[in-house]
């Protein structure tokens, strides 16, 4: 997959408005995931996942569950289990099992720039992992 067809501006604003778009929505649900396809095998998935310090305020955490706070990446496409984004698997490498953990958990002081620049992320995460799934390095399953 050539990067330069895929990490476009368009492609980056369409990403960078998703991302900014969901959270509004996740905060008022206080649960949920949304998602964007990006291909038939992943998508960039943006979720509540649980571990964080409550105290910590360089992240989106829940009302009711401090714990929780916004995160978002390219994960395994699951249209049949997409509404918890915990349960979605990250593709892993076939030679030791480890799982690509490619998260970023958006800022509540995040600007348009900062969205932009994550999107761009997870497109170029999108592309590498796209080319290492052809390669056979990397494992969907």
């Amino acid at each position: 997959m050539n990067k330069k067809n895929i990490v476009t501006k368009e492609n980056i604003k369409r990403i960078a408005d998703f991302l900014q778009d969901s959270i509004p929505w996740l905060k008022e649900t206080d649960a949920g995931c949304c998602h964007f396809v990006l291909s038939d095998d992943l998508a960039l998935y943006i979720g509540w996942s649980g571990g964080w310090d409550p105290e910590d305020d360089s992240v989106i955490h829940s009302e009711t569950e401090p714990e929780f706070a916004i995160d978002a990446a390219v994960k395994v496409r699951n249209d049949a289990d997409c509404a918890d984004f915990e349960y979605l698997n990250f593709p892993w490498y076939k030679d030791d099992g480890d799982c690509w953990n490619n998260s970023l958990a958006p800022s509540p002081k995040y600007t348009r720039r900062d969205f932009r620049s994550d999107a761009r992320w997870f497109l170029e995460t999108f592309v590498a992992m796209t080319n290492a799934h052809k390669k056979g390095i990397l494992s969907y399953e």
